[in-house]
């Protein structure tokens, strides 16, 4: 979806042979279903020190890294951008910013929090992190890259409808990441809720909250978009 919408993703490595810069190489968790057995890379040899030392533990197999995707690791900080596509909108900007998140992930985030010195003493087991999500945090972004953000997903909402009719309908996540140039580039996408959302639960998002005066979650600019479909006699638009 990202190649036909035409946005920004991170650059695919097809053959580990042609590792020239730092990547990520993603998979899924061998023993965690729905995790996953990511890890990086700058050369052939570390891929396949790192592969080595993961198939050992368990953590990955054979099959999976032969399927893994390779591409080029965007370093700088990851927001998820939580819109919301109202097909009903017809006076406003029918996509919506809800809110922006980013997450905590096991072991990465306790790596980085160690003196690099200590990083390259831990052994085996521990020298490879791993990217479990466990936690999210709600952030916001410069108001000079709200606009890029709005963007992207224009296009992609505009993609869904030409290949996926009737394309994307109500929440759904671009899982981005910023480079030194404030460029984005998109490394997943959720149609769906995000899995972030549960932030706001209470409170609302800060974006939600601004544009209707009021806390809105996910959850409640759900519930808003259904009365109003019911009310306008509108169902049949907004469910498949």
């Amino acid at each position: 979806m990202l190649e036909k919408a035409d946005l920004p993703y991170p650059e695919r490595i097809k053959n580990p042979e042609d590792i020239d810069r730092l990547v990520v190489v993603k998979m899924h968790h061998a023993q965690k279903k729905l995790e996953r057995g990511f890890f990086t890379a700058t050369s052939y040899e570390e891929y396949k020190e790192k592969a080595g030392k993961l198939l050992e533990q368990g953590v990955i197999t054979d099959d999976l890294l032969e399927n893994a995707r390779i591409e080029e690791y965007i370093i700088g900080p990851v927001f998820n951008f939580d819109f919301f596509y109202s097909p009903l909108e017809e006076e406003m900007n029918p996509i919506e910013l809800l809110g922006v998140d980013w997450r905590f992930e096991t072991s990465l985030d306790g790596h980085v929090r160690l003196p690099a010195a200590q990083q390259l003493v831990l052994n085996d087991k521990q020298k490879i992190p791993e990217y479990t999500v466990c936690g999210h945090n709600t952030a916001t972004v410069r108001e000079s890259l709200l606009e890029k953000g709005f963007q992207l997903a224009e296009r992609y909402v505009k993609a869904t409808k030409e290949h996926y009719k009737p394309g994307i309908i109500g929440p759904f996540c671009l899982q981005t990441c910023v480079d030194k140039d404030n460029n984005f580039f998109i490394y997943d996408v959720a149609p769906r809720i995000g899995g972030g959302t549960n932030v706001h639960m209470s409170v609302g998002h800060p974006y939600s909250n601004t544009l209707w005066r009021t806390n809105v979650s996910t959850g409640r600019r759900v519930a808003m978009e259904i009365k109003k479909a019911i009310e306008e006699e509108r169902l049949d638009e907004i469910v498949t």
